[in-house]
């Protein structure tokens, strides 16, 4: 396996910034995880000081978002962040981006994400740029569409399993699918991010995360937040995250309090649940989401 994953890293430039602020720009082609007004989630820095985390998992159920303009995006991840001098960064998940993916595709995609500087200058989408690696009897790549049937409004829940965890073997950073099945573990390996990418990452994370997010035009009106209904209609009608947990720096499950904070909630416009910990097969879950129509950014 491991020399498989050798990689020559060349370092691609981005031309857009990635600011939220800037009115007019076309935000689609970025992840935004910071600016509050466009994400709603928890994270979690772990116990007294920080639990060193070696990984992230969760059932995130999948909506088909039907509202997102051409240079707009609507959709949600878990990441594994580590700050250090700036900002390094890996997510998956789903989304809907028009301009991603030529311009006019409506679809829900399958993503993956990564940077290892603040102002996002490298890293990408998916297999865009040198990176992730795609691995061998994958049953999902990066930018694959998702098909139907998704979860609908007071009916069935349908969602995706996926985990990040860090190799205690390579270093690398694993990206597995659950639901499904599969070879290992009862899991599939997708592929993986090399190491040699970070600097800090390559150690551990410091910020675990599960993050609904949005981002529009200044000119387009933005796209509903999950299933388009707010985090307070709960089971069945708002979007989820599922068994949420974390791996520790022994590649375990970590089974104490996380303590997580919710972030990024704009009441008028989407919003997070409490964080619920209960013994059914949930277990530690939130509802996230909201209608779209919140046009101006801040």
């Amino acid at each position: 396996m491991a020399s498989k994953r050798m990689l020559v890293f060349v370092t691609m430039l981005f031309c857009l910034s990635c600011s939220m602020s800037t009115r007019g720009q076309d935000l689609s082609k970025h992840l935004v995880i910071e600016n509050g007004s466009k994400n709603a989630g928890y994270r979690s820095k772990g116990r007294h000081g920080g639990t060193l985390w070696h990984g992230v998992r969760a059932e995130i159920t999948v909506w088909n978002i039907s509202d997102v303009q051409p240079l707009s995006s609507s959709g949600a991840y878990i990441a594994a962040i580590n700050k250090g001098a700036g900002l390094e960064f890996i997510a998956a998940g789903f989304h809907v981006n028009p301009s991603l993916y030529n311009g006019d595709d409506q679809k829900v995609h399958f993503f993956t994400y990564w940077t290892n500087t603040s102002d996002y200058s490298t890293g990408c989408y998916n297999k865009d740029c040198p990176g992730f690696v795609q691995a061998d009897g994958s049953n999902l790549y990066p930018g694959e569409p998702f098909h139907p049937p998704f979860s609908t409004y007071g009916g069935e829940q349908r969602g995706i399993t996926i985990r990040i965890k860090k190799d205690e073997h390579t270093g690398d950073w694993s990206l597995y699918r659950e639901d499904l099945g599969g070879p290992t573990n009862g899991m599939t390996l997708l592929g993986w991010w090399p190491t040699t990418l970070f600097k800090y990452l390559s150690e551990h994370a410091e910020i675990i995360q599960w993050t609904g997010f949005l981002s529009h035009n200044y000119n387009e009106t933005s796209p509903s937040m999950g299933s388009g209904h707010y985090s307070r209609e709960l089971d069945g009608r708002a979007a989820s995250f599922n068994d949420c947990f974390g791996f520790d720096e022994n590649g375990y499950v970590y089974k104490e309090s996380y303590d997580p904070d919710s972030y990024g909630a704009r009441l008028d416009c989407y919003g997070v649940s409490e964080w619920y910990v209960t013994n059914h097969a949930a277990r530690r879950h939130f509802f996230y989401g909201g209608p779209s129509g919140c046009s101006k950014q801040k």
